[in-house]
């Protein structure tokens, strides 16, 4: 590629990006359903038009958001996960997740399905299936735990989903429900979450330094295959508008 092309093409990538901050920022702000592609290029000093070179619509604009912010989430969480000084295992995942979850704004809002911040986008069949796509293959790494007798299996693959699901799920959604006095900090509700779920699945025998080792190589292997496809999905989604 001539050295003018790479230029252009830098040039668009860096522009793309701040739409989607610009974005990010409206939505937050007022919700999907207030915030327009005339907001969105006015913040990130664009025109409308030249929005539509990067995406056809408001509604693939955000879902190319969605796909960034899950980029951003699975390399935070496996940057945590990879450098603590602990094995690699389901609690440390877990915390982490929840601790970077209540960094992404954004995407705790698709979690919780705050209307007001994701409004009709919630109702379309693309948002479906990336929020599909965001837990399938934590889905893929429960089995994993499951095949390997890493975790209960007198519980079956439905009723284990169905429970780390409740309780990840109720951690986000009770705080607001609390009475103040209460409260604690998202640290020690991280580490609540992780506790709660891996007491309710554990295996009622002691765990050996085999387990470990396994359990370390089936997150290592979760996180590292999860961030790759979210990747290719977000470069595939960026690339469909290019």
């Amino acid at each position: 590629m001539a050295e003018g092309a790479r230029d252009r093409s830098l040039e668009r990538r860096q522009r793309g990006q701040r739409i989607l901050d610009a974005a990010a920022e409206l939505i937050l702000r007022w919700g999907y359903d207030k915030t327009t592609l005339d907001d969105v290029a006015r913040l990130a000093g664009v025109s409308k038009g030249t929005i539509h070179l990067h995406w056809k619509n408001r509604e693939r604009l955000f879902l190319v958001l969605l796909r960034r912010e899950r980029v951003g989430l699975l390399a935070e969480v496996r940057r945590r996960v990879v450098e603590s000084p602990q094995q690699p295992s389901l609690h440390d995942l877990l915390l982490h997740t929840a601790l970077v979850y209540q960094r992404h704004p954004l995407l705790m809002a698709v979690l919780t399905r705050d209307m007001d911040v994701i409004g009709k986008l919630a109702r379309t069949e693309k948002a479906a299936q990336a929020g599909e796509a965001m837990r399938s293959d934590f889905v893929r790494y429960l089995e994993v735990l499951h095949e390997r007798g890493l975790i209960r299996t007198d519980l079956g693959l439905a009723e284990t989903v169905q429970l780390v699901s409740s309780v990840f799920l109720g951690f986000f959604l009770a705080p607001p429900l609390v009475p103040a006095e209460f409260a604690v900090p998202d640290e020690a509700c991280a580490q609540l979450l992780a506790e709660t779920v891996c007491r309710a699945l554990a295996t009622g025998r002691e765990s050996t330094s085999e387990d470990a080792r396994d359990l370390a190589a089936a997150t290592v292997s979760y996180l590292d295959e999860s961030l790759s496809n979210a990747e290719a999905k977000y470069r595939a989604l960026l690339g469909a508008g290019e």
